[in-house]
């Protein structure tokens, strides 16, 4: 088999039969020019192979002792696919991803608290956790997105939320009406009644809880009352 090279000095090529060359190839006289011209090595050596690297060493697993706490369990909905994650420390379930409307407990209605104040949906929050699966909803965009996912038996719904919003807007979109629906308001009691009570009521509204230290308690009958069940109070 013969191979081509050329002279980098003049240019003129030869066809040189690889059995001559030397193993290691090396340099000829170009007959024309006498220019050096570098013959290529025949079997030219494989390139050395790089040292495996050694494996990263892993961490040893941690070892959980009776006082270490106890992860909180993902409840993964089979059908959906998606999960619910309940807090630890005031029993909320969290949505962990978009889903079909399930119910979290078979037994405990859901109620959806529509609320941006903290210290307001606290009071709500304390007092019908105790009998019912709470959901919070800072906003009217949080509020759809627990309607869509969940099985909201009552809605305690405040007039007014961040960024202005009206919460009425969100009985204007409920058509039909999925369930009760508590307006839960400090604006003054003398204002709410007569003609702006009847506005509400023609949206949807089915009671009113003015906010206070005791309207966790009001809610809590009221719902009950709406939801069919017997008021927890005994009156």
């Amino acid at each position: 088999m013969k191979i081509e090279v050329r002279c980098p000095s003049c240019g003129r090529g030869y066809l040189v039969e690889e059995s001559r060359i030397p193993p290691g190839g090396g340099p000829v006289a170009c007959k024309a020019c006498g220019g050096a011209i570098e013959l290529p090595s025949p079997h030219p050596a494989a390139p050395p192979r790089p040292a495996p690297s050694p494996p990263a060493p892993q961490a040893p697993a941690p070892k959980l002792s009776s006082s270490d706490p106890v992860p909180e369990v993902v409840r993964t909905d089979p059908v959906a696919g998606s999960g619910e994650v309940v807090c630890p420390r005031c029993g909320l379930h969290f949505d962990a991803g978009s889903a079909a409307p399930s119910r979290a407990s078979a037994e405990r209605p859901g109620v959806l608290v529509v609320e941006d104040l903290e210290y307001f949906f606290e009071i709500a929050h304390d007092a019908l956790a105790a009998r019912f699966d709470v959901h919070a909803a800072r906003s009217l965009r949080e509020a759809r997105h627990v309607l869509a996912s969940r099985k909201i038996d009552a809605i305690v719904l405040d007039l007014t939320l961040e960024n202005g919003e009206n919460g009425l807007n969100l009985l204007r979109e409920l058509r039909p009406k999925p369930c009760p629906v508590i307006i839960y308001t400090a604006e003054d009691e003398t204002e709410l009644y007569g003609e702006s009570w009847e506005r509400m009521r023609a949206l949807g509204a089915d009671d009113l809880v003015l906010k206070g230290m005791n309207a966790g308690d009001a809610l809590v009958a009221k719902i009950a009352i709406l939801l069919g069940e017997a008021d927890p109070s005994g009156s």
